[in-house]
This record gives structure tokens, C-alpha cells and sequence, in this order.
């Protein structure tokens, strides 16, 4: 794999080293175009929502996706309801 290789023409495996190594994602975004409407954020009505990225273990992922079964919310339904919780545990405290 070439250095200035173009994300959009690699593998799977290729991607996943490459972001691995700190790949930019400058060239991807952009190209991109808005994708489809997907509604309004579950169980947040009213409250904005930013899209963010996490690094998780692949051993994570499935044991979220298990326990997010049919929950509307899914695995970031789980996760923002962790946050969330470790958030209010720890209220009041310095930033």
C-alpha cells in the first residue's frame, strides 16, 4: 500500500490499517454527499445530536450489539446511556 493511496480504492483489511495508523479521512469528506434522512435521534427528541467516533474492540462491539438486541436505541442507545450515567456520577466535579 502506497502512501498517497486512495482510501476509497482499498480493501477492508486496507482501511482498517490505514485508519489504524492515524490515515486522514480529509479526502473522503470532501467527496462525500449527505446520505439519507434517518429521522430524528431515538429517545432524544429536541435535543441536538453530534455524530462522534470511538475506537472499541471488536470483542466490545458484539457484546453491545448482544445486549442492544431489538432496543429501538441500539448500541449507541447503550452508550449514550453509560455516558450518561458516569456523567451524573461524577457531577459537580472539577473539569
Amino acid at each position: 500500500m502506497t502512501t498517497n493511496r486512495d482510501p476509497r480504492t482499498m480493501s477492508r483489511e486496507e482501511l482498517v490499517a490505514y485508519f489504524d495508523r492515524g490515515g486522514d479521512i480529509s479526502e473522503l469528506l470532501r467527496d462525500a454527499t449527505r446520505g439519507p434522512d434517518l429521522g430524528p435521534a431515538p429517545a432524544a427528541e429536541g435535543v441536538p445530536m453530534i455524530v462522534t467516533g470511538v475506537r472499541l474492540s471488536s470483542a466490545t462491539v458484539r457484546r453491545l450489539d448482544e445486549l442492544a438486541g431489538n432496543d429501538k436505541g441500539g448500541r449507541s442507545g447503550l452508550i449514550r446511556q453509560a455516558i450518561d450515567e458516569f456523567l451524573a456520577r461524577h457531577a459537580g466535579e472539577a473539569a
